[in-house]
Parts: structure tokens; C-alpha cells; sequence
């Protein structure tokens, strides 16, 4: 039976976690010696103060990251973009794990720390929120995945475009990993995508600047939708849709689809999120066809 035990080990990886405390503990900030542990570290760890403990450090650790770049690139007489674009991540991590619980009624409705957690909680903000509709995520998601296609394209242009002259037919021919000197042509590059796209980037800082905009706005307008969202803003809903779909049963858009299979994800994840109210739903209540 060895051969179960890499796969167990992968099953624990995918599942373990840091997990949020109760509801019922609210915003507790669970000091390991506050009233709920009193000092036992156990009891600490049970209560969820292991998940305080890092969200918070966490928090602090990566903005005091993003100073420490501003005070270096300013003792070294260098623009302070790095610690920019390092905002971005920072943003999102302290709206989700912050900010989003601290509009709710607690800590518990911040995503645990794990790789199933967060899968978990991204199905909860689509059941309880419609994330995907929202605008933000849309320009989140734009901006991540743009960025991608930006990196992936970059790399390749300066691979292909990094040389010596050479008698080959193309670059790999020309190209040697060991030359001692570097060679790199905007002119070639700006060339093959003048071709390709008809137009092309006259020079590298506004290249660069763009594939730094790119990411950074995105992560922050997604940042903007979570803060938004930890409010209970409900303005990215087609109530006439709805109400269109309710009186007529032949009336179908993929918003109505959307809206059932939010309904179904609330009625699977609430009986498990609050398993002490022993909910039953009756089968009237739950999602079918297009009976909304």
C-alpha cells in the first residue's frame, strides 16, 4: 500500500488549513492571552487565533515589504514603481482577508488559509455575491490574464529578438547562449509587430510602463469589488430578469441559469456553514427549471 501514501500526502496538502474562528467569536482579535484562550495555546489554536495571528502579520509584513522598496528605491535615487506594482497584491490581500470580514458580522467569513479553503470561499462569493457579474471582476480578471498574455508575449519578443549577426536564417541559427556580450533589437521587434498587429510600441518605457498598468489596475479595481462586496452591494443584479423569469417558465437567459445555480450553491453551503440551525430545506425552496 505505499503507493497510497504519495497521494495521501498530496489529499492533505490540498485540504489542510488555517481555518477562521467562529461566527460567534465576531472580531475578536484572539490574543493568545485575551479572555477566550487564556493563555492555553491549544484552546488558541482551536478558537482560531492561529488564523488572526497570521492575517494580521500577514497584512503588516507585506505592507512593511512595500515601504522597505519605497526607502531603498529613494536612498538609491530610483522611481518608487516596484513598490507600486508590489500594492497590488497587497491590495487584494487586505480587502479579502480584512476588510470583506470586517463588513460582515466576522472573522469567519474571511477565507481560511489552504488551497481548498480558498476554492471554497471563491464558491461562496459567487453563490452569495454573483462575483462574476461584478464589473470589478471583470476588470480584475482582465487585468491579471492581460498581464499574462503581455508577459508571455514580452518573453518571447525579447528571446526571439536577442542575437548576434550571423549568417543564419533566422535568430536560432544567429543566437549563441554563451556570448559574452548582450544583443537586443527594438528595431526587430518593433518591426514584427507592426506586421502582426499594425502597430507597435516606439519605445521601452512606454512598454514597460504599460505591462506594469496592466496588472496593478486590475488587482485594484478587484481589490475596489471585495471592499464593495463587504458592504452588501447588490447593484450588479437584472431584478427585471428575474421577474421575468418567475412569471414565465419558457423565459431563459444565462443570467436566469446563473441566478438558479446561485441559489443552489447558498442552499449546499448554508447547512454546512451552520450545521448547529440544522437547516432542512423543503423541496419547494430549492432551485428547479426555471421556477425562480
Amino acid at each position: 500500500m505505499d503507493w497510497l501514501v504519495p497521494i495521501w500526502k498530496v489529499a492533505i496538502f490540498l485540504t489542510a488549513a488555517v481555518s477562521t474562528p467562529a461566527n460567534s467569536l465576531a472580531h475578536s482579535l484572539l490574543l493568545l492571552w485575551g479572555p477566550e484562550a487564556q493563555g492555553d495555546f491549544t484552546r488558541w489554536c482551536q478558537l482560531g487565533g492561529l488564523w488572526t495571528f497570521v492575517a494580521l502579520h500577514g497584512a503588516f509584513a507585506l505592507i512593511g515589504f512595500m515601504l522597505r522598496q519605497f526607502e531603498i528605491a529613494r536612498s538609491v535615487q530610483l522611481r518608487p514603481y516596484n513598490a507600486i506594482a508590489f500594492s497590488g497584491p497587497i491590495a487584494v490581500f487586505v480587502s479579502v482577508f480584512l476588510i470583506y470580514p470586517l463588513g460582515q458580522s466576522g472573522w469567519f467569513f474571511a477565507p481560511s488559509f489552504g488551497v481548498a479553503a480558498i476554492f471554497r470561499f471563491i464558491l461562496f462569493f459567487q453563490g452569495f455575491h454573483n462575483w462574476t457579474l461584478n464589473p470589478f471582476h471583470m476588470m480584475g480578471v482582465a487585468g491579471v490574464l492581460g498581464a499574462a498574455l503581455l508577459c508571455a508575449i514580452h518573453g518571447a519578443t525579447v528571446e526571439n529578438t536577442l542575437f548576434e549577426d550571423g549568417d543564419g536564417a533566422n535568430t536560432f541559427r544567429a543566437f549563441n547562449p554563451t556570448q559574452a556580450e548582450e544583443t537586443y533589437s527594438m528595431v526587430t521587434a518593433n518591426r514584427f509587430w507592426s506586421q502582426i498587429f499594425g502597430v507597435a510600441f516606439s519605445n521601452k518605457r512606454w512598454l514597460h510602463f504599460f505591462m506594469l498598468f496592466v496588472p496593478v489596475t486590475g488587482l485594484w479595481m478587484s481589490a475596489i469589488g471585495v471592499v464593495g462586496l463587504a458592504l452588501n452591494l447588490r447593484a450588479y443584479d437584472f431584478v427585471s430578469q428575474e421577474i421575468r423569469a418567475a412569471e414565465d417558465p419558457e423565459f431563459e437567459t444565462f443570467y436566469t441559469k446563473n441566478i438558479l445555480l446561485n441559489e443552489g450553491i447558498r442552499a449546499w453551503m448554508a447547512a454546512q456553514d451552520q450545521p448547529h440551525e440544522n437547516l432542512i430545506f423543503p423541496e419547494e425552496v430549492l432551485p428547479r427549471g426555471n421556477a425562480l
